[in-house]
């Protein structure tokens, strides 16, 4: 882990069209991360986790740890069932995982008291290592207010917290009840330096995956205060063309890469007027 994580990358699973996962794809963009950004975040919502097995998350991360080594790695192991998550982690830790991400209770409806309990009971178990929680009330159903954030980051092991979505246009709140040593990242990856000026320390960017030289040019930019404007301006570019959506994201990457890059879920169609933009700033930007 680096002293200051400005940009870490939320990585897409590499599929094939018919739904195996290209081990070599994935090991040949980490590659080209590594040098570019500080970390990387496994198996989270851009890379649909949903559509996983355990055992290709746990293999997924196994080829992170590999490729970057623990330090870099952030894997994420939310599930519906605390039982679930008990279960990854021991998998997770098998392989050298050492930095877990968890999505807040989802599906199912909980209370304040509820998601207290689901952090205290994970927190049992990896307190000795660090644990972020993960709040993006879109994808959940589950507003976490800043009050009970501070009252889950003051569990063991709570080292940073991740908001996307609704809950990142609020990051000032919950920057304002971290302790001095947790971090904060924002998803809203166009933003870097707006996050920061509000209290976060970085991004967590699904973009920065189909352009890791853009954003590695942001991340020197912010350590060194220069030309930040105008690599700034080409990160909203990308960030408003490509953002949107994990299927705009995969296309960006196909283009670049020249592999599969398909998804194993359902999203939105990409017509032929954005895929045309999208092929354009692929070509400008990378």
């Amino acid at each position: 882990m680096s002293e200051r994580e400005l940009v870490i990358t939320a990585v897409p699973t590499p599929f094939v069209d018919d739904g195996t996962i290209d081990l070599r794809a994935l090991e040949s963009l980490l590659a080209e991360l590594s040098p570019r950004v500080d970390g990387v975040l496994m198996a989270g919502t851009t890379g649909e986790f949903p559509a996983l097995s355990d055992e290709e998350r746990v293999r997924l991360f196994e080829v992170a740890v590999s490729a970057l080594g623990p330090a870099r790695v952030i894997g994420h192991i939310g599930h519906p069932s605390g039982y679930q998550v008990r279960r990854l982690a021991e998998a997770s830790l098998a392989v050298g995982v050492r930095r877990f991400a968890l999505l807040t209770p989802y599906y199912l409806p909980t209370d304040a008291t509820g998601v207290l309990r689901w952090y205290a009971d994970v927190s049992k178990d990896l307190g000795e290592y660090a644990i972020y929680p993960y709040f993006f009330p879109e994808r959940t159903g589950l507003v976490v207010e800043p009050d009970l954030a501070r009252d889950v980051m003051a569990l063991p092991g709570m080292a940073g917290l991740k908001v996307s979505g609704a809950a990142a246009a609020r990051i000032a709140e919950y920057a304002g009840v971290l302790g001095a040593d947790q971090r904060l990242w924002s998803g809203s990856d166009g933003e870097l330096p707006s996050v920061l000026g509000a209290g976060g320390h970085g991004v967590i960017s699904g973009v920065s995956a189909a352009f890791p030289d853009l954003f590695g040019r942001l991340r020197a930019a912010v350590a060194t205060s220069q030309g930040l404007q105008e690599v700034q301006d080409d990160v909203e570019r990308a960030v408003r063309l490509v953002g949107p959506s994990v299927s705009r994201l995969l296309l960006a990457l196909r283009l670049r890469t020249g592999s599969a890059w398909a998804g194993r879920m359902s999203g939105p169609a990409v017509d032929e007027e954005t895929a045309e933009a999208i092929r354009a700033v692929v070509a400008h930007l990378t």
